[in-house]
């Protein structure tokens, strides 16, 4: 069993506003693509969901780098409409490709994160998305922004909790009933954050079908 947390690498780059910090994670393996990571408003890339799913993923034969954005150095709020945590996770993008050798790459987010992703989902260097505890309940701007998923043909597998009070599950259903690029996973007794009553959060279900959903992402690039 390989222990990850000596395989990870602490790395820096440039961002958006100023030098952002992560976490380099090597394949086992061979290599087939690229996984990064970002967290919610109020954790670090040390979040148990973002760290656990960049290891297990680095299992799958994913170079994985998970990041903090750049408002936690900084002790400050997230920037208005997220733009400068869509332009971090974009950077992050492009260092994760150098050092990868692969192109685009899968980018996967929690809460805040989550719609950091849906904005960077359509630019060259996504390859998909991965959409943990996203806060729907039908606004307009980020119905259009979920449709531009499918309008741009995004993979995209869309993870939240059953008692969550920030989703309106049955419109959230309706948008993505009409999305074939988009897929929707409801994790029974979790909230918002994807944890259970105690708030514990429920790691092995929320990640199970997003492994599941890796697995056959990768299928599809070996037949190509």
């Amino acid at each position: 069993m390989i222990d990850r947390a000596e395989t990870e690498q602490d790395v820096t780059f440039d961002g958006a506003t100023g030098p952002l910090h992560g976490r380099l994670c090597p394949p086992t393996g061979t290599g087939w693509g690229t996984l990064v990571l970002c967290h919610g408003r109020h954790e670090t890339m040390e979040g148990p969901m973002v760290a656990t799913l960049s290891r297990r993923a680095a299992d799958l034969g994913l170079w994985t780098l998970r990041f903090n954005f750049a408002f936690i150095d900084a002790g400050s709020d997230p920037s208005p409409d997220h733009e400068d945590e869509i332009a971090d996770l974009r950077e992050a993008c492009a260092f994760a490709a150098a050092k990868s050798g692969f192109g685009a790459a899968f980018i996967a987010g929690r809460g805040l994160g989550a719609w950091a992703c849906v904005g960077a989902a359509t630019g060259e260097l996504a390859a998909g998305a991965i959409l943990l505890g996203l806060a729907y309940t039908g606004q307009p701007d980020r119905r259009r922004a979920l449709e531009r998923l499918e309008e741009f043909e995004i993979p995209t597998i869309v993870v939240v909790g059953f008692e969550s009070d920030r989703v309106d599950l049955p419109r959230l259903r309706d948008l993505i009933s009409r999305m074939t690029s988009v897929n929707l996973e409801i994790v029974a007794r979790a909230d918002h954050r994807l944890q259970d009553t105690a708030g514990r959060p429920m790691t092995e279900a929320a990640l199970m079908p997003i492994e599941a959903w890796l697995r056959l992402r990768r299928k599809e690039r070996e037949s190509r």
